[in-house]
């Protein structure tokens, strides 16, 4: 089995073939953004198309000089969804699904809206970037062709750390996952053209997990990016230990005894959270934020007793 080169992503849409797709950003480096399956993979592809144009596909802010994987992968990143919703706020990703709503929204920054900057981003930037591979099968059945699909989306979704901005379940940065548990298949399938990381990936289908090798080449193909987001990292680690040093408790669980030593001051002492601090050892902030939480949890029911939370 071999891949075949279909073009743009308006010229793959003449295509009969059946058998996986993959839609790949040709920026710094040729990174696969999409991968899907199709009984007629021009038909799918006119569908993706059109669903771009509308505003229902997840759109990048990427463009010839530009890697797309920096808004993909969340490698060295704390928290995914705080750093997919600020890539969003900035007009970086426009996330988007299948669904054919009349007003498409972004799923990460609701309030925009698929206007003329995100139009002129996707027609201008992004859409020519876009090409399409097949893997053409002679004897096309669904559920051998999402074998391959699932594979290539888990070994791509774990070696590049794309973690995705979907709440749905098997819905995937690249696609629906059908078989989210397979690791490898037995065939050996060349890789089509792709960045020299993917192309080891790709080239690995008959091994479980994914290279070494192209966790090392994808490091130094992101080293800036992932430099300033270990400083970021190192920033953020050194005011927790301030934090810590301050307040022993931060960011610990609050235990059945903390609680009750709060209610007890709060009830009988009628203490500030400020005064409070150097007993719980927390910070004044978190104590009111946790009294507010127990009284609207609890409708003021927890400064009798406990056992109203």
């Amino acid at each position: 089995m071999n891949w075949r080169f279909l073009g743009s992503l308006s010229d793959a849409r003449k295509s009969g073939c059946s058998g996986v797709y993959l839609i790949v950003h040709q920026g710094i480096f040729e990174r696969v953004v999409y991968v899907g399956v199709s009984n007629n993979v021009g038909r799918r592809i006119s569908e993706h198309y059109d669903g771009y144009l509308r505003g229902n596909r997840t759109i990048y802010n990427a463009g010839r000089g530009d890697d797309v994987y920096k808004f993909m992968s969340t490698y060295r990143i704390y928290n995914h969804t705080e750093h997919y919703q600020k890539l969003a706020n900035q007009y970086k990703i426009w996330a988007s699904t299948t669904c054919n709503l009349s007003n498409p929204i972004n799923l990460l920054s609701e309030k925009q809206e698929f206007g003329f900057q995100w139009e002129d981003i996707l027609v201008n930037k992004y859409l020519p970037q876009l090409v399409v591979w097949a893997l053409p099968f002679a004897d096309y059945t669904y559920e051998k062709a999402s074998v391959i699909e699932s594979v290539i989306q888990t070994k791509l979704i774990k070696a590049f750390d794309l973690r995705g901005f979907f709440n749905l379940r098997q819905i995937s940065i690249l696609g629906k996952i059908e078989h989210p548990n397979l690791t490898k298949i037995s065939q050996r399938i060349d890789s089509p053209k792709v960045d020299s990381a993917s192309h080891v990936v790709l080239s690995n289908f008959h091994t479980s997990g994914f290279p070494i090798e192209a966790h090392r080449i994808f490091y130094m193909q992101l080293d800036n990016e992932i430099c300033q987001r270990e400083k970021v990292k190192g920033v953020r680690l050194a005011h927790k230990q301030k934090k810590i040093a301050q307040h022993k408790k931060h960011g610990k669980p609050w235990t059945h005894e903390d609680l009750e030593k709060l209610r007890v001051m709060l009830v009988y002492f009628e203490m500030k959270p400020s005064e409070m601090s150097a007993y719980l050892g927390r910070a004044p902030q978190a104590i009111t934020k946790r009294i507010i939480y127990n009284d609207k949890f609890s409708m003021g029911k927890w400064r009798s007793s406990l056992k109203w939370l």
